[in-house]
């Protein structure tokens, strides 16, 4: 990461640290009630052969954050009318965290980020799937800026929904948006399994072996303290 990349992914981490603090303090607004049964959940054969990819190379626990990802961005995207690619964004959730995993990580001295990795492995799905050059591009652009602090909506919805899905489901951001009864089906649905403790470890791991990374710089920057104060009890 150059100074650059550093001062800005600092300030915006100061930015979601210092809105997760006043959530505890202001008034609590109520969000819109969406039921999750209108949440679409696409079963082409990439889409299953994607849900059977992350089953498969992850544990129960991670395959239900990625699970947890799709709809937590899915309902954020329902409240504010965001237009998004169902199957695309279905496939990079289910996928997003593969260079996490036993059988996609550490595979190559050559990368230093395991977002990278996790990028590269799901653009080669996509790919031998049937898609186009660009859109496999566009999912892995995706699952590749979803460690940035801050993804902005911009032209791609779904690399701004993953981060934002993702990044709920790790340390509570913009849970306020979701309402009550909302989030404990979405949690009863997939529940987090001690999700906290895994993503810890799985983080100091990345870290460690990996200095100079976005995730080595994340966790000197209090990011395990953030998944452990997650607003959720596990």
């Amino acid at each position: 990461m150059s100074r650059s990349d550093r001062l800005m992914q600092l300030a915006q981490a100061g930015g979601v640290r210092a809105d997760l603090l006043l959530r505890r303090f202001l008034p609590r607004r109520s969000a819109q009630r969406i039921d999750l049964e209108s949440v679409v959940v696409p079963d082409s054969v990439i889409a299953r052969r994607a849900a059977d990819l992350c089953a498969t190379n992850s544990s129960p626990s991670l395959t239900n954050h990625c699970l947890r990802t799709f709809y937590w961005g899915s309902l954020l995207a329902q409240a504010r009318d965001v237009r998004f690619d169902v199957e695309l964004f279905w496939v990079a959730s289910l996928l997003h965290d593969l260079g996490l995993t036993d059988s996609f990580g550490f595979q190559d001295d050559r990368y230093h980020c395991f977002a990278y990795e996790g990028a590269l492995a799901a653009g080669e799905f996509a790919r031998d799937g049937g898609w186009s050059i660009e859109r496999a591009g566009e999912l892995a652009e995706a699952i590749c800026l979803h460690l940035n602090v801050k993804v902005p909506l911009g032209d791609e919805p779904e690399a701004h929904l993953l981060r934002a899905g993702s990044g709920l489901d790790v340390v509570g951001a913009r849970l306020h948006e979701i309402h009550p009864a909302t989030r404990d089906e979405v949690l009863s649905k997939h529940p987090r399994l001690h999700f906290k403790d895994e993503l810890a470890d799985l983080a100091g791991e990345q870290g460690g072996r990996r200095p100079g990374s976005r995730m080595s710089f994340l966790m000197s920057n209090g990011f395990g303290e953030m998944i452990q104060r997650a607003p959720f009890p596990d």
